[in-house]
């Protein structure tokens, strides 16, 4: 049976990040909270399980924690009911940002069953947390973790980001080497983004911030992946590192293409051969569900080929690579059957390298993974006989 995962939305934000593209809203009031809290349970109960055992929830935004803490146990009691009982084995996220907690509404979620917090520290200078607008500054991310601890939270990972505008390579070994001193399991480390019509770019566009070059932020990601091994923290996927044990469930029913649910505003899910996705306004969701009606705004149906070119992708994202023989099971053809023209550029180039057993990015392959993505995208797939 396939495992499979949840994921919940929660929209809300006291302010924007600079550098968000993410289906967030800011302003709402508390009875709009238990609105959407509503919302996303009745959405729950028409929606059909997926077969099989579940093992994460996630609840993602958006700042879930800045809701309170009642409505995300009121989601796990209806996923509780609903499928008669949640293993105490299911990994239960709640994506964190420094500032919007207390004791009392971490104590509520140990209670109902949370066991992980993903804790936005982004960088641990205050001057590029007000640049990106962060609602926190570098106190708060300290006592935050420290108050999680306090409440039996074992499970916490933590975010950052680098290749800030004017970030120094001495400022993010300071930010890598702070967010070890904390101890945490897991750290996920991204290269930012510079998405179109978000107020980052909007400042690059007209000169009033300039981004590291490429060969600072390579540095940069090479650096970190080298002192979090050497902390204990092993790289699962190109972005994340954890002790051994503490990988995350969600992230990793993503990256091998399993089935996981999704309720609210925007939120995607998918199913083998189908991908969907609810309406991204958040009143425009809450009064779909409430008059009964489906929120979801549209569908992708993926084809054999389409969903064997997103396997590889993704499990090439991962550090392990891909397995010949469990891409062979899913879909009765081996990674070079489907692509050997590209796998064997890749090779020649030095992107990838392979073993019977194994397909995996080289160190070079990591850095440039843009271009191998954009080289499989762009690949014919032999499928059939």
């Amino acid at each position: 049976m396939n495992e499979w995962g949840l994921y919940v939305h929660i929209p809300f934000c006291q302010a924007r990040c600079t550098y968000c593209d993410f289906n967030t809203v800011t302003g709402m009031s508390t009875d709009d909270h238990r609105r959407y809290r509503d919302a996303l349970i009745r959405e729950w109960e028409n929606e059909q399980p997926i077969s099989g055992p579940l093992v994460s929830i996630f609840f993602g935004g958006g700042t879930p924690s800045l809701v309170d803490a009642s409505h995300l146990t009121a989601v796990i009691d209806a996923v509780d009911q609903r499928l008669g009982g949640i293993s105490d084995t299911v990994e239960i996220t709640v994506e964190t940002n420094p500032g919007t907690v207390t004791s009392a509404k971490l104590r509520q979620w140990r209670q109902a069953g949370v066991n992980r917090l993903s804790i936005g520290a982004q960088a641990l200078q205050n001057h590029h947390l007000l640049a990106l607008n962060r609602i926190h500054d570098v106190t708060a991310i300290h006592s935050t973790v420290a108050m999680a601890r306090a409440e039996g939270f074992a499970n916490i990972s933590l975010d950052a980001i680098y290749g800030l505008p004017g970030q120094t390579m001495e400022e993010w070994q300071e930010t890598v080497a702070g967010l070890l001193a904390l101890n945490p399991v897991h750290l996920s480390l991204y290269a930012l983004m510079v998405e179109a019509g978000t107020p980052l770019k909007n400042q690059l566009d007209r000169g009033e911030k300039r981004l590291p070059d490429g060969d600072l932020t390579a540095d940069m990601a090479d650096w970190a992946e080298v002192r979090l091994e050497q902390a204990g923290l092993n790289p699962y996927e190109i972005s994340n590192f954890a002790r051994p044990g503490m990988e995350s469930r969600h992230n990793q029913l993503y990256w091998q293409l399993a089935p996981y649910l999704a309720l609210g505003a925007g939120a995607h899910a998918y199913r083998p051969g189908l991908r969907w996705w609810n309406v991204r306004g958040v009143r425009r969701y809450m009064e779909f569900v409430e008059s009964g009606q489906d929120p979801k705004d549209g569908e992708e149906r993926l084809s054999p080929e389409e969903e064997m070119r997103e396997y590889l992708w993704l499990g090439l994202r991962q550090r392990r690579g891909v397995s010949p023989e469990t891409f062979l099971e899913r879909f009765d053809r081996t990674p070079h059957e489907a692509f050997g023209s590209v796998l064997e550029r890749l090779l020649q180039q030095g992107l990838v390298e392979s073993d019977p057993t194994r397909i995996q990015l080289t160190r070079r392959g990591r850095d440039l993974a843009s271009l191998v993505a954009r080289e499989l995208v762009d690949a014919p797939v032999a499928y059939g006989a």
